[in-house]
């Protein structure tokens, strides 16, 4: 019978805790980034450049795309820019086959593509609705399975999808993006239950109201009045692409790996989840 007030049992604790392999990001590792010319998507490339990682930028921004890489490359990273446009199977399957090509097995997907056309839910066309879901939802899934099979026979491997507040909450004049992101908090659950046991995590990111042109695409937002509605978040600011590019990079660590599956909300308390 285990003593648990021996010192032992503490000692055999510790050691144990040493013998766990964790995973991580290691220098070198491939990471695939959609959405990267812009916002999130840019921030988070170039910190992983920072990090030492060998970056593949995705966007259809193809001349603001190649300037972000370009922001890797002087991190001192390999950094490479394919153009892709999330909303088409076809263009995943070419932009993923480059990316093979170029550097080899991926290590991480950031599914951060996203689109928000804004539309009454009673008068939301269908073609907005599928373009919508196409580019949030269903790009996501097959970037993430596009490079899944690689992870699975390097036995490690990490999906970083990026949600939305308005998954928890609805959005106004965007069931479209909401139900969009709903998925996306809800395929991580399924790829983390499922893919565990090939080694590769999956986990969201849940940002708050940030500062990217995402939100300024609404009537009379502008960047001032952006800022004004950080008085309504408890940590009085709204948030910045680099609040997202540090939650990446946690959830790349060694301190995160035994977390899959989770969605975290990085908004200053805007939202707090049970």
């Amino acid at each position: 019978m285990t003593d648990i007030n021996s010192d032992t049992l503490d000692r055999e604790i510790a050691e144990g805790g040493r013998q766990i392999a964790r995973d991580c990001l290691k220098p070198g590792d491939v990471v695939v980034v959609t959405g990267a010319a812009r916002g999130f998507g840019r921030a988070i490339a170039c910190r992983l450049a920072r990090e030492g990682a060998k970056v593949a930028l995705w966007d259809v921004i193809e001349d603001e795309g190649k300037l972000a890489a370009a922001a890797c490359s002087e991190e001192g990273a390999e950094a490479t820019f394919f153009a892709c446009d999330m909303g088409h199977a076809d263009n995943i399957g070419s932009a993923a086959e480059a990316v093979r090509k170029k550097f080899g097995t991926v290590y991480a997907v950031i599914n951060n593509a996203g689109i928000h056309p804004r539309s009454p839910a009673i008068d939301v066309p269908l073609d907005m609705w599928n373009r919508t879901l196409a580019v949030n939802l269903t790009g996501s899934f097959l970037t993430a399975q596009a490079f899944a099979p690689g992870m699975r026979d390097a036995g490690r491997g990490a999906i970083i999808s990026l949600a939305s507040g308005r998954a928890i909450e609805g959005a106004q004049n965007g069931i479209h993006y909401a139900a969009s992101k709903a998925g996306i908090i809800a395929m991580t659950k399924t790829l983390a239950q499922e893919w565990a046991p090939y080694g590769i995590r999956a986990n969201a990111i849940i940002p708050g109201v940030s500062e990217t042109r995402q939100p300024m695409e609404a009537p009379g937002v502008t960047l001032e009045n952006l800022r004004e509605r950080g008085g309504n978040v408890p940590l009085g600011r709204v948030g910045h692409p680099d609040d997202i590019a540090g939650m990446v990079m946690m959830l790349l660590s060694a301190d995160a790996a035994f977390m899959t599956g989770q969605s975290v909300a990085i908004n200053g308390g805007a939202i707090m989840l049970p």
